[in-house]
């Protein structure tokens, strides 16, 4: 008997230290689990509907967010608004930690893009102007999972039990205010620059997110006697980001070869956005503190070839690159951190992601009636940024909706799915070998009404 409260002294004063520090551990990683793809594409129930090919096509409003240059098509003012809901669910496993075996799903709705446009001309050439809001990344995300691990101790009939029951969640979303022009200078070639400001003051709406965690931990010795719980804790902690501020800018160019063959390319610069960071940990208020972090968003830029066979009949390609080894996270000590996996950016090796998008638009015209009805569909790959290798993401796409007159309505569907994506950075286990099924259903509906 005096053995074993020996054994369980000893044991206990290393657990307190061990796992005050392991919860630590987890505050000084700056990570970030984007929801939606990291990859920033544009807007639109028809561009989705064509699987996001529209680089080359981008003649209705949501050229602001894919092809500035796109606007100048308009030739009429019009208002546009889009509303989404998506669900998302995960299916999470692991070969060496097989409690982690769990699933989850975050459902929302909310409002995906606005514009206002313009069209006019000046000194002979067509002109267009626009003001829009873009959703563009989504935070809704939440996972729960138990694991436990058992060691044997100096004494063959002991051992030692560690169960952790983890809750993780994050919520909000980033999206900026766009101020577009776009000019023609030739019938067959035009410009357009979009102006993103990233506030949270525009339009009421919060540029931010919030992340809980939980854990309760509690650690059993066993032994010939039967098993004690010789320590237990609980961790709560939350880090809100919020107040995020910068601004950069989409560069556009569209050149419509001949009347089958238009070419359209596009740059969004990267910028250095301000962050407000505030850390509470409501079981160790000492441990709270708020400071200014940066964000180093990364460029990326795209090239679409569109084919138009008809009046009726339009394909788009897009290639899209995103250069994610410059993302970056600097806390307010000077410390950098990549938000992919919250490890220190001099131990990470994040790979930059290339998309490839193709889809299509049949419309069937009924001119006796001024009435439109569209047929889409697209098929993309869309990978996800990670530490030594991407994360293979792929979608189907279907779309329709009906023009009448001023009005014009259109729906889409979006399916995107990876199978046994690396899922380290979100299952927090001794495991290397966390993975996750996951798919993600897009339901975009957008009403346009032309002056």
């Amino acid at each position: 008997m005096k053995s074993r409260l020996w054994v369980i002294f000893l044991t206990l004063a290393v657990l307190l230290i061990f796992s005050k520090a392991e919860v630590q551990a987890f505050v000084t990683h700056q990570d970030l689990t984007v929801a939606s793809s990291p990859n920033p594409v544009g807007s639109g129930a028809r561009a989705i509907g064509m699987g996001g090919a529209f680089i080359a096509v981008a003649d209705d409003a949501t050229a602001a967010s894919w092809n500035p240059s796109g606007l100048v098509q308009l030739e009429r003012p019009e208002l546009s608004i889009a509303g989404d809901y998506v669900s998302r669910s995960a299916d999470y496993s692991s070969s060496t930690d097989p409690v982690v075996n769990n699933s989850t799903e975050t459902n929302q709705s909310d409002l995906n893009y606005f514009s206002a446009t313009y069209p006019f001309s000046f000194l002979n050439r067509n002109m267009v102007v626009s003001i829009n809001y873009q959703r563009l990344y989504d935070f809704k995300f939440n996972v729960h999972y138990r694991f436990e691990r058992t060691e044997q101790l100096s004494f063959p009939s002991e051992s030692l039990t560690r169960s952790q029951d983890i809750d993780y969640s994050q919520d909000g979303n980033l999206g900026p205010l766009g101020l577009a022009y776009a000019v023609e200078m030739t019938p067959r070639l035009s410009f357009g620059l979009t102006l993103n400001i990233w506030r949270d003051d525009l339009l009421g709406r919060q540029n931010g997110w919030e992340e809980t965690y939980k854990a309760h931990i509690e650690d059993v010795l066993r032994d010939v006697f039967g098993g004690i719980t010789i320590n237990t804790m609980d961790a709560h902690l939350v880090d809100e980001y919020y107040d995020f501020s910068g601004e950069n800018a989409n560069f556009g160019v569209l050149w419509d070869m001949n009347e089958y063959l238009t070419i359209g390319a596009v740059i969004k610069t990267p910028f250095t956005a301000t962050i407000r960071h505030k850390h509470t940990r409501a079981d160790l208020p000492s441990e709270n503190f708020e400071e200014v972090v940066k964000l180093r968003m990364p460029m990326s830029y795209g090239i679409g070839l569109a084919c138009r066979f008809s009046d009726k009949f339009t394909v788009d390609l897009d290639v899209y690159r995103t250069e994610w080894s410059k993302y970056t996270l600097t806390d307010s000590q000077g410390n950098e951190f990549s938000p992919i996996n919250g490890r220190p950016k001099s131990e990470s090796n994040t790979k930059d992601t290339t998309q490839v998008r193709i889809g299509g638009e049949y419309l069937l015209i009924k001119p006796e009636k001024n009435l439109v009805v569209p047929l889409r569909a697209g098929f993309f790959y869309d990978p996800e940024p990670a530490d030594g290798k991407v994360k293979d993401f792929y979608g189907i796409t279907v779309g329709s909706g009906i023009g009448y007159k001023r009005f014009i309505f259109d729906m889409a569907y979006q399916l995107r799915w990876g199978n046994n994506v690396d899922a380290s950075n979100v299952i927090n286990t001794t495991s290397a070998d966390a993975k996750a099924d996951m798919a993600q259903h897009l339901i975009l509906a957008s009403v346009i009404y032309h002056f």
